[in-house]
């Protein structure tokens, strides 16, 4: 007896198509097979995007609140201006002449610029008055009858000093001294350890034995008279001026010296006695060549 065995796909097709027979009962699977009514489907899709649209609101409103936003008659906020003292002034004790400096040499100026080099290795030879009086001369001595000076200075403000420690100068006795450019002297501030607080103070090798020390200051508020928005900046840039020049009189005088900055400022400031409105920009240790040692 012949037995007739039916397709199992034709079979599948032909109950898809009886359930599909009415658009009223077709519906679209879902993914694994389920079964689902047109009509369901964009129920869903609907719903996904109010809830989307929703949370999406929500989250714009949670950032509208954080923003902190000024008042309508806030003042936009105003940069406070930074304020700078005069630092108070010095009183000295006994003034010493120091000798006339030189006006010319036997070095040029372009050697000098060729040759120059930091030296920080100084000899236990003393300076002399005149060598002193030279190297003070050259960063703020006054060159003519109209008051300008060895360095240049914008505006004319000048707002340097110059402090010197003295260890060992010949006719001098150990101290703090300072210089006055009008008058080429010496005023003693009476600080006769002044060398011994200066090394303690954590300078670096060539200011702890260097025979002369000179602490170039700067008097801010001087360059904001001139200068309101910027006195710092100028000032710093005249102080390069002045390292310069006590750089080439040194090596024209075949000298030794260096400018310095790795020194904690209030700190020197405060074993010198210095006002606290006065910033010391460089260091600069003077004296006669001595020999370098090279390490082992």
């Amino acid at each position: 007896m012949q037995k007739n065995f039916e397709n199992p796909v034709q079979m599948t097709h032909e109950k898809s198509k009886d359930c599909c027979s009415s658009d009223e009962h077709c519906g679209t699977s879902m993914k694994g097979g389920l079964p689902i009514k047109k009509g369901m489907l964009s129920f869903i899709t609907l719903a996904m995007v109010a809830t989307t649209t929703v949370l999406t609101v929500l989250l714009i409103n949670e950032k509208k609140m954080n923003v902190v936003l000024p008042a309508p008659d806030a003042k936009p906020a105003e940069t406070v201006a930074k304020t700078y003292e005069m630092p108070a002034m010095k009183t000295v004790g006994e003034k010493i002449d120091l000798p006339e400096p030189k006006t010319t040499g036997k070095m040029s100026v372009e050697e000098a610029i060729q040759t120059r080099r930091s030296k920080r290795v100084y000899s236990e030879e003393p300076v002399t008055l005149s060598e002193l009086s030279q190297i003070l001369w050259s960063a703020q001595g006054v060159t003519d009858d109209k008051g300008h000076r060895t360095a240049p200075s914008a505006r004319g403000v000048y707002p340097y000093s110059l402090y010197v420690v003295v260890r060992n100068v010949e006719g001098l006795d150990q101290g703090l001294y300072l210089y006055d450019s009008a008058t080429n002297t010496l005023g003693n501030l009476g600080l006769t350890n002044a060398g011994e607080l200066l090394a303690a103070s954590g300078v670096q090798d060539n200011s702890q034995k260097a025979p002369v020390v000179i602490a170039l200051t700067a008097a801010f508020a001087k360059a904001a008279v001139s200068f309101p928005n910027n006195p710092e900046e100028v000032t710093f840039l005249e102080g390069g001026h002045i390292g310069q020049n006590i750089y080439l009189q040194a090596e024209a005088m075949k000298m030794a010296t260096v400018v310095t900055a790795g020194f904690d400022v209030a700190k020197v400031g405060a074993a010198l006695g210095l006002d606290k409105n006065e910033t010391i920009v460089y260091l600069i240790p003077f004296g006669h060549v001595g020999v370098e040692t090279v390490a082992e």
